[in-house]
């Protein structure tokens, strides 16, 4: 019973201690104010900009115009939908540029939670922004883009955001700005009394009566339409749905860029203009005109033509935002390092309590493969900078599942199975470590006042963590362990550093660097029960004194 009580004491632990993680990063995003961007942010990008509109309530977006009032393009941010997309620890939110046509011009890192080192990476890679520059939005819906080498997880995240920023349908467009009013509704459905935003699908509205209940759902068809041609410009349409939003009942031309004598054919034609009512959405999406022998207005062919395909398109768009909500497994992409992580997980339970564990050749052999393929070739290795991270923004459980499973086994193996699989079983740093480990004759061994400071050190570093998760500093904690050493691209001068002399020390003094140096080794040996004496010590209340206080420091500053 006693040993069951310890356990769930020490999970208990880790959950108080992530709770006040989330709740100290919570509440200091909630206290950080989120300026809309200004003019100076962008002055590189448009030179003659004078003023930076607010930003639109439907669509985010905020229009840039020069000293005259001419639209120059528009800006928005990623955030904070991107703040949800956790690339390696933390969130990107990323500045994007349009030019007056929609055409992105320009991506720019605004702030970011992620690893600095890793964002580093990202920002140097100029072919990894390219890729985005040039296109409209409706040119990126499929694109898959590149991401950069040894920061993929980081640059995956600033992608997917910017993706889904630029690949969002919203009800409002800098060509057509207008929401849809009642009075247009009214021409359409004489019954309606006010309009009410519908959450599940942007830019619509409801259309109730004077009684409150729906009779309609409007929509308009800009701005899927926005760089759909006519004869001379685009063509903005509102679309009168019935109360389910599966059935048009009636269309009208909101405004046009196009040429106004054939706008003019258009909306005197009641034909063409009554010929879709009463059609289902879904087939209206896919219809095929020529098959239903649906004809352009007279005179007016090209604009007629556009008007039509952009009841298809937004028919179309309609349909995908009405399609049911995915499974959270379909959500979930599976990278070749995640096999690797399943495999590596595997080998290590193998090692640990499968009849191999006590042959020599076989544990050296499972020590090179962790250094090579877990160390240089995947590069993804548990850290403080990760941990404290993930516990303060999320895990990047739909991007990196696999690297959530072996932290989940890091975390929970110490205290139910009484061993440290990470730290003997999965570490590249701690493999090599044995590796290396009594090579040389001659070797050093700390007198017991030189081991009681050395020892010290992890649980000062792990100290040391907490508090700059807890209070927010701006600390990149990569600096305080080797790991990124393995990947060499993004490795700073402190990590190479730490790697190299934790090394040389272990030549010395085996598991040198695991034994005065690794805080997440610390952590997980905080976590270890040790069998049948083991019971609460100094160690727990230390730690939950410590996570205590320093959520109270955060909420006191």
């Amino acid at each position: 019973m006693r040993s069951v009580l310890v356990r769930a004491m020490r999970i208990g632990l880790l959950v108080i201690a992530v709770f006040c993680l989330r709740e100290a990063h919570d509440r200091h995003e909630r206290e950080t104010e989120r300026l809309p961007i200004a003019a100076e942010q962008v002055r590189d990008i448009f030179p003659t900009v004078a003023v930076v509109d607010a930003a639109n309530p439907g669509s985010g977006w905020q229009t840039v115009r020069d000293a005259q009032g001419a639209e120059l393009g528009s800006v928005t941010e990623t955030a904070p939908e991107s703040d949800r997309i956790i690339g390696y620890s933390g969130g990107t939110d990323t500045l994007i540029a349009r030019d007056a046509s929609g055409t992105v011009v320009r991506l720019r890192i605004l702030r970011s939670n992620d690893t600095p080192d890793h964002l580093a990476e990202v920002v140097a890679d100029r072919k990894f922004f390219a890729q985005f520059q040039g296109k409209k939005s409706e040119e990126l819906l499929n694109l898959i883009p590149d991401t950069v080498s040894g920061a993929t997880l980081t640059s995956s995240a600033i992608a997917e955001g910017v993706l889904n920023r630029l690949g969002r349908v919203s009800g409002t467009s800098l060509r057509f700005p207008d929401e849809i009013t009642l009075e247009e509704v009214k021409a359409l459905e004489p019954l309606a009394s006010s309009l009410r935003p519908v959450a599940r699908i942007a830019g619509a509205m409801e259309v109730q009566d004077a009684g409150g209940a729906v009779i309609g759902l409007a929509v308009r068809t800009s701005p899927v339409t926005d760089a759909l041609i006519g004869y001379k410009g685009p063509t903005d349409t509102l679309l009168l749905l019935d109360a389910s939003g599966e059935t048009l009942r009636a269309i009208a031309l909101r405004k046009s860029y196009d040429t106004k004598r054939y706008v003019g054919y258009v909306t005197g034609d009641r034909h063409f203009l009554n010929v879709f009512n009463q059609r289902k959405i879904s087939d209206l999406a896919v219809m095929d005109f020529e098959k239903e022998k649906i004809e352009g207005v007279s005179g007016a062919t090209e604009t007629s033509w556009a008007v039509a395909e952009g009841l298809k398109r937004r028919a179309a768009a309609l349909v995908r935002e009405s399609a049911p909500l995915p499974t959270w497994w379909s959500l979930v992409r599976w990278r070749w390092q995640d096999t690797g992580h399943g495999v590596v997980i595997v080998s290590a339970l193998l090692m640990a309590f499968g009849p191999w564990r006590g042959r020599a050749w076989l544990r050296n052999v499972h020590h090179v493969l962790l250094v090579i393929y877990a160390g240089f070739i995947a590069g993804e290795l548990l850290s403080q900078a990760l941990l404290t991270g993930w516990a303060a923004h999320g895990t990047p459980w739909r991007s990196a599942p696999g690297l959530v499973l072996l932290a989940v086994v890091a975390l929970l193996g110490p205290v139910v199975t009484r061993r440290q699989l990470y730290c003997h079983q999965i570490c590249p740093h701690g493999a090599l470590q044995q590796l290396i480990s009594r090579r040389l004759k001659w070797q050093w061994s700390p007198g017991l006042r030189a081991e009681r400071v050395l020892a010290a050190i992890p649980w000062l570093l792990l100290l040391i963590s907490l508090a700059v998760a807890m209070l927010a500093l701006r600390v990149d904690l990569n600096a305080i362990e080797p790991f990124d050493a393995y990947v060499f691209r993004v490795a700073g001068w402190a990590a190479l550093a730490i790697a190299a002399g934790g090394l040389l020390f272990a030549l010395v003094t085996p598991m040198a660097y695991c034994r005065y140096g690794c805080p997440t080794g610390a952590l997980f040996k905080l976590l270890r029960y040790a069998g049948d004496a083991d019971r609460p010590g100094w160690r727990d209340a230390a730690a939950l004194t410590a996570v205590l206080l320093l959520w109270g420091i955060s909420h006191a500053t």
